[in-house]
């Protein structure tokens, strides 16, 4: 932390996520374009041990840029590796813009593929292309290329239109038109965000490290209110507070952070770095933990493996990514009660159960995206589906699974308005849990179930009219089931197309 005298927060920023498959040189086009580095800027978090081979990034580096017109871009160097698609859902949250850099020779890998899916969901219409190495491809080669991404974007739903830089970034092929090219096609992408600056802050913390006698150092991008020197910060995963003794904006002493920018901050006394993560954190009181969330569903396409209720999968919300469950769910009865379907069947909302306290605001919004992680490269798009939760402590929620329980009529008693049934039960079967359970038969008659005819699971079923001329002997009987989650409660109904 440096130590210039205090002043207020600058105007606000831009986040543009700098995106690109391993290798495709995001971290060297970031050097080139940024003025100021950050957190983790340019690979200084890269360690070699000593065999001279050059080690990918590893984490988030922050750094940032001033356009032609003046505006300040904070840059976020993203990993490339498959393996670290974490820190990209955690950053991705914050992105207004993306810059995706992509290998004219390779094209759309999968790692680009995948960052463009993040890019369609947080800034779809404000993503820059740039094509890197094309020294190493003809005219030809880089035109086609072009029309490839061009293709690419628009599956993805990103606009096709977007901005496709060339480039070479190579020291011997390098020219400063290229970045005047980028820098261009940039003010094109510039737009006046929507901040939340009136409600209590909140703050995405990407690095924690600690001083040495001094405390803690925090950076990460405010993304609601304001966060203020002197100002009480909890860490509500820690079940800790700390007050911030000094606050930076890019290296400059500033009073106060709005939404939308970068800020490194001071607390003391230190606390565990071994017990910290990415996280939100903010005001005090502002977040509350919960491991069930309802959420909206919005189906990846690219995804081609089905997805079953109850089964986990990685769940990034919250700048962090944590194991759910997922319940898929259909709206039943005007939002009081909802129908637990098999597998994800659009459209539908989620139940999210977490295996760990997630902390949430109350009263905003927020994006997750779910993933199943631990597949392997090769073996197609990791993204499922994304979404907003939009219910936070949703755990008493009404879900019902519907069961259907089939039998036949084995025949029909002397007084006409009953029969008895068989092949829906077990011998051992409690009846006092189907008493007045109604059925139906196929010919239409509705009847109910009295209880047990013997003990080898026959039953008898009582109807309201006569049926000795409606209901025939191995006639098929049907017993729709709801069966609550909450309570493992039975009810029984007649669906309402059979009502009729």
């Amino acid at each position: 932390m440096t130590s210039q005298p205090s002043t207020s927060s600058e105007s606000e920023s831009l986040n543009i996520g700098i995106l690109g498959h391993v290798d495709s040189g995001k971290t060297t086009l970031t050097r080139r374009i940024a003025e100021m580095g950050s957190t983790s800027a340019f690979d200084a978090h890269v360690t070699s041990s000593g065999d001279g081979v050059r080690r990918n990034t590893l984490d988030l580096g922050f750094s940032t840029m001033t356009s032609s017109s003046g505006r300040r871009f904070a840059l976020i160097d993203c990993p490339g590796h498959s393996g670290l698609i974490r820190a990209v859902l955690a950053a991705s949250t914050v992105f207004d813009m993306a810059i995706v850099i992509i290998d004219v020779l390779a094209g759309i890998q999968p790692q680009t593929a995948e960052h463009l899916l993040l890019a369609s969901k947080f800034c779809p219409n404000r993503v820059i292309v740039v094509l890197n190495k094309c020294d190493l491809a003809d005219k030809s080669k880089i035109a086609e290329t072009s029309k490839k991404v061009r293709k690419g974007l628009k599956s993805m739903g990103v606009d096709e239109h977007s901005p496709i830089v060339e480039m070479s970034l190579a020291e011997e092929f390098f020219r400063p038109e290229m970045l005047e090219n980028l820098k261009n096609a940039l003010e094109t992408r510039i737009f006046e965000p929507k901040r939340d600056t009136k409600s209590e802050f909140l703050i995405a913390i990407d690095h924690c490290f600690a001083i040495k006698g001094q405390g803690t150092v925090l950076t990460g991008t405010v993304i609601r209110g304001i966060l203020k020197l002197n100002a009480e910060i909890e860490f509500a995963s820690l079940a800790e507070r700390r007050r911030v003794k000094t606050l930076e904006s890019w290296k400059q002493r500033v009073s106060h952070v709005a939404a939308g920018n970068r800020a490194a901050f001071l607390v003391s006394p230190s606390f565990d770095e071994s017990r910290f993560s990415r996280c939100i954190s903010g005001a005090p009181g502002a977040l509350k933990p919960t491991t069930h969330v309802l959420a909206t569903v919005d189906p990846i396409q690219f995804f081609r493996k089905s997805i079953n209720s109850k089964s986990k999968i990685h769940v990034a919300v919250a700048f962090e990514t944590v194991m759910a469950e997922c319940q898929f769910l259909r709206d039943a009865d005007s939002g009081e009660e909802f129908e637990v379907l098999p597998a994800l069947l659009a459209p539908c909302q989620v139940l999210l159960i977490f295996e760990k306290s997630i902390f949430l605001p109350e009263n905003y919004s927020i994006p997750f995206m779910a993933a199943r992680l631990e597949q392997q490269p090769g073996q197609g798009c990791r993204f499922a589906f994304s979404g907003e939760i939009f219910r936070k402590n949703a755990e008493n929620l009404k879900r019902f699974s519907r069961k259907l329980r089939k039998g036949t009529v084995e025949r029909v008693e002397k007084d006409g308005y009953s029969a008895i049934c068989t092949g829906m039960f077990k011998a051992e079967t409690n009846f006092e849990i189907f008493r007045n359970f109604q059925i139906i038969t196929s010919s239409g008659p509705r009847g109910t179930i009295e209880g047990a005819f013997g003990k080898s699971g026959k039953f008898r079923v009582t109807f309201p009219q006569k049926i000795d001329k409606m209901v025939q002997e191995k006639e098929e009987i049907s017993l729709y089931l709801k069966q609550y989650h909450n309570d493992n409660r039975l009810i029984s109904y007649i669906p309402d197309d059979l009502l009729k």
